[in-house]
């Protein structure tokens, strides 16, 4: 695994949204990210939630969660305010 680019992308591999976690397969890490509901960044009001298939960028750390080689930080939708870090 190369150094954490803060611009790492990824793209969400799955989702479940009634226990609020999921995974990110970042692009150029071929790592795959454990994601919380609570590491995902929303516009005030917004509901925290991802959806399969759905680019983002993505902060994580190591070790990860539940056998997961990285854990989230962060998860900022692609399709969102792209001034946010």
């Amino acid at each position: 695994m190369g150094e954490q680019d803060p611009r790492d992308t990824g793209v969400v591999a799955t989702w479940h949204e009634e226990e609020g976690w999921g995974t990110v397969v970042l692009d150029r890490a071929d790592l795959t990210v454990w994601v919380h509901f609570s590491a995902v960044v929303a516009a005030p009001g917004e509901y925290r939630s991802l959806a399969p298939g759905q680019r983002v960028r993505c902060r994580y750390e190591v070790p990860g969660q539940d056998g997961y080689p990285a854990r989230a930080t962060e998860v900022v939708s692609r399709d969102g305010d792209e001034t946010r870090w």
